[in-house]
C-alpha cells in the first residue's frame, strides 16, 4: 500500500501542534517540559486518516530556532509540507530559514496554512496572505495553495483535510526493491521489549525476524516486532512512519543518526564529495577548511569543508567540496544535505552527495574535479563497464561486493562486467580483489625498483620490510591487497619473502673484501670483550668504517647471527650472549629468584650490562620482573 507522510514547517508558536490535533485530533507534544513552555521541543508525530480512506503519517517539528536540529532530524522523508504562518504575525525569521531548508532538501509538494485566524480582521488576513506570496516567489511553495484556518474554532480544517488529499492522490514511488534504509530519529526502551527505534523508512522494506544492521555503530540485531501508526504489521515499506523492536541492541547503541539497513550494504564514513550551495541570503562567504555545523538524514555532525575547485565561494555560489566529517554518518549518492554557520547557527546553504565513499582528495587535482563534474550530470549510477572503471580507479582494489555497494549495482551486473574486463585483460585479479592492470603494472615496477635501489645502497641488507614498502604504495591500497599483490610477484618470482623481509628474487647480501675486513674488525672487538662488550661508535671507528654505516654493518652482523641485539645501542657476540644464558640457566636450575647483583657476580660483568641483559630477558619472556628480583618465566633449563 502506497505510504505518505506529511510534514509541518514554520516559526514558533505559530499553531502547528494545535493544527495537527485539529487534523487528526492527536496531541504531538509528548514531553513535559513541552507542556510546560507551550512550545514543541523535539518532533512529534500522528497517524491521519485521510477523507480518502488513506492513512498518512504526520511529522511535526519544533519552531524554535534553537532546536532546528531537531526540525532537521523530522524534515527528510516528507511528501509534502505544511507551512504554518500566524496570521497575527506574519512571516518570521523561522519562517524563511524553515522554507529555505525544505528547498534545500528538495521537497516538491506543500500547503501554506495561515493560523489563529480568528484573532484578526478579514483586511489583516488579506496582507498576510499578500505578504506571503511575496515571500514565496521562486520557491518550490510560489503556487501553492493557501488554506486559512482556526485550529480552535475548527474553521477551514474539513477544507485543508479534503486539499491533503486530492495533493497527494500521486506521488512520487519510492524504491521498496533498492536495500533497506530507515535513519532513526528516535530511540528508547519499553520494559519487557527492549530497544525501540522510529524514523521514516526511505527504501526497501523491512519484515519481522529479518536481521538488520545498524550504522553506526555497525551492529546487527533482530526485528522482533514493527509497528505502523501504531499497529502490528508483518513488513513495511517505503514511506511509512516506523517503530522497530529490536532485539540484541541496548538504548545507547542505537541513536539519532544512525541508519537501519540491510547487513553488509551501507558502511558509515567521514568523508563525503559534494555539491553545496550557499544560500543567497547567507550573510558571508565560506572559505577552504571553514567548519559547518553539517545535516543529513536525522544525523548530525560538524564538517570541515574542504574546497577542491577554488579558495572561497560567495552566497548564492557552488562548488565542489570535500567534507571531513568529526563523526561517521551513513550517506547514500544523491542525498541531500543542510549546512549552518559554525558560530552563531543558522542556515546558509546545502547540496547533495556526490560521492559517499571518496578517498582522500588534495586541491586543484584536474582529474578530481572532472569526475565530480561527471557525478554532478548524473545523478545515478550507470551500469555499465566505465562506471566501475572509474570506481576501481578510485578505489585502487575492491573485491565484487564492494563495487556494488559503490555503485549501488546489483552483484550479478558487477560480476558480469568484471568477467568482461577480466577477459580483455584491462582488470587483473589480485587474491579476493580487482584492480586495473595498468596501475597493477605501476605497483609492481615501483616496488622494484623501490628493492634495487635500496640492494645498492645497503648491499649487506637482506631486504626491506613489508611495511616500509607499502609505504612507497598509496595509503588506500589495504594491507590486505598489499600481502596479496607481494604473494602474486613472488609466484612470479619477481621477489623473494623470508619473514618480514622483501627482496629482489635471486638477492643475497654479499660484502665485498673492504667490507668484510671491517666486519671481521667489529666481531673481533665483541668477541675480545666477551660479557663487556665495546661501546658501538668506538668499534666503527676502530674498524675504519664512517658512522653512517653503523647501522647497515651491525643488522648485517646480527642477521647473519654474529652479534646479538639487546638494546638499542648495545650489542653481545653471540658466544657472550650463550653464555650469558648458560649462566641465568644454571643458576635458575638451584635458586627460585635472581637480584640484579647476583646476576652481575655470577657473569663478572658490570652493573651497566647485566642490568640490560636482564632487561632483555624480560623482554623476550625468559624472566619476569617481581619487585627487585627476576624469576623464571618461559626459560627452558
Amino acid at each position: 500500500m502506497e505510504q505518505l507522510i506529511i510534514g509541518t514547517a514554520g516559526h514558533v508558536d505559530h499553531g502547528k501542534t494545535v493544527l495537527i490535533k485539529a487534523l487528526t485530533g492527536v496531541d504531538t507534544d509528548r514531553l513535559q517540559e513541552e507542556k510546560e513552555r507551550g512550545i514543541s521541543i523535539d518532533l512529534g508525530f500522528a497517524p491521519f486518516r485521510l477523507p480518502g480512506g488513506r492513512l498518512a503519517g504526520i511529522v511535526d517539528v519544533p519552531g524554535h530556532e534553537r532546536f532546528i536540529h531537531n526540525m532537521l532530524a523530522g524534515a527528510a522523508g516528507m511528501d509534502l509540507v505544511m507551512l504554518v504562518v500566524d496570521a497575527s504575525e506574519g512571516i518570521m525569521p523561522q519562517t524563511r530559514e524553515h522554507l529555505d531548508i525544505l528547498e534545500i532538501l528538495g521537497v516538491q509538494k506543500g500547503i501554506v496554512v495561515i493560523t489563529k485566524i480568528d484573532l484578526v480582521e478579514e483586511e489583516w488576513r488579506e496582507l498576510v496572505s499578500e505578504e506571503i506570496k511575496d515571500e514565496l516567489k521562486s520557491t518550490f511553495l510560489e503556487n501553492a495553495p493557501i488554506v486559512s484556518v482556526s485550529a480552535l474554532k475548527g474553521e477551514g480544517i474539513e477544507e485543508l483535510k479534503k486539499l491533503i488529499d486530492e495533493m497527494t492522490e500521486v506521488l512520487n514511488t519510492r524504491s521498496i526493491s533498492g536495500p533497506l534504509r530507515l535513519p532513526v530519529d528516535r530511540s528508547f526502551i519499553i520494559s519487557g521489549f527492549g530497544t525501540v527505534v522510529t524514523g521514516t523508512l526511505i527504501q526497501g522494506s523491512v519484515r519481522v525476524g529479518q536481521t538488520v544492521a545498524v550504522v553506526p555503530p555497525g551492529l546487527e540485531a533482530r526485528v522482533r516486532n514493527i509497528q505502523v501508526h501504531d499497529s502490528d504489521v508483518d513488513e513495511a515499506v517505503a514511506g511509512s512512519r516506523v517503530a522497530l523492536n529490536l532485539s540484541g541492541l541496548e538504548k545507547d547503541e542505537v541513536l539519532r543518526g544512525s541508519v537501519i539497513s540491510a547487513p553488509g550494504y551501507y558502511r558509515q564514513t567521514d568523508l563525503l564529495d559534494v555539491l553545496v550551495e550557499l544560500l543567497p541570503r547567507a550573510k558571508r562567504q565560506l572559505k577552504n577548511l571553514d567548519p559547518v555545523h553539517f545535516f543529513l538524514g536525522t544525523a548530525r555532525c560538524v564538517a570541515k569543508l574542504l574546497l577542491l575547485d577554488r579558495d572561497e565561494f560567495r552566497p548564492g555560489e557552488n562548488a565542489l567540496v570535500q567534507c571531513r566529517l568529526d563523526r561517521p554518518l551513513v550517506a547514500e549518492r544523491g542525498d541531500p544535505f543542510v549546512i549552518r554557520s559554525y558560530s552563531p547557527m543558522t542556515t546558509i546553504g546545502g547540496g547533495r552527495v556526490l560521492d559517499p565513499y571518496p578517498i582522500k582528495h588534495r586541491r586543484f587535482r584536474s582529474e578530481v574535479i572532472e569526475r565530480l563534474e561527471e557525478l554532478k550530470q548524473a545523478p545515478t549510477a550507470g551500469g555499465d563497464s566505465a562506471f566501475i572503471r572509474r570506481k576501481l580507479e578510485e578505489l585502487i582494489a575492491a573485491d565484487s561486493l564492494k563495487l556494488a555497494k559503490e555503485t549501488r549495482l546489483d552483484l550479478a551486473t558487477v560480476e558480469s562486467v568484471l568477467k568482461d574486463l577480466s577477459g580483455r585483460g584491462i582488470i587483473h585479479k589480485l587474491g579476493n580483489s580487482f584492480l586495473l592492470t595498468e596501475l597493477l603494472d605501476q605497483y609492481e615496477n615501483k616496488i622494484q625498483a623501490e628493492l634495487e635501489k635500496y640492494h645498492k645502497k645497503n648491499p649487506l641488507a637482506p631486504g626491506v620490510s613489508r611495511a616500509r614498502l607499502k609505504g612507497f604504495l598509496p595509503a588506500a591500497f589495504s594491507q590486505r591487497d598489499y600481502d596479496a599483490l607481494l604473494e602474486d610477484m613472488q609466484a612470479q618470482e619477481k621477489i623473494t619473502m623470508k619473514s618480514n623481509l622483501l627482496a629482489l628474487y635471486g638477492f643475497e647480501p654479499q660484502p665485498s673484501e673492504g667490507d668484510q675486513k671491517i666486519l671481521d674488525a667489529i666481531e673481533r672487538a665483541y668477541h675480545s670483550g666477551q660479557l663487556q662488550p665495546p661501546s658501538g661508535k668506538e668499534t666503527i671507528e676502530k674498524a675504519g668504517a664512517p658512522s653512517a654505516r653503523k647501522d647497515e654493518l651491525y643488522n648485517y652482523l646480527q642477521s647473519s647471527g654474529i652479534l646479538v641485539k639487546v638494546s638499542e645501542e648495545l650489542y653481545f657476540h653471540k658466544e657472550a650472549y650463550e653464555e650469558a644464558l648458560k649462566f641465568l640457566k644454571a643458576h635458575f636450575s638451584e635458586n627460585d629468584k635472581l637480584t640484579l647483583a647476583e646476576f652481575r657476580d655470577i657473569t663478572g660483568s658490570s652493573r651497566k650490562f647485566a642490568q640490560a641483559l636482564l632487561e632483555h630477558f624480560d623482554q623476550t619472556k625468559f624472566t619476569r620482573r617481581v619487585e627487585d628480583y627476576r624469576v623464571p618465566h618461559k626459560l627452558k633449563l
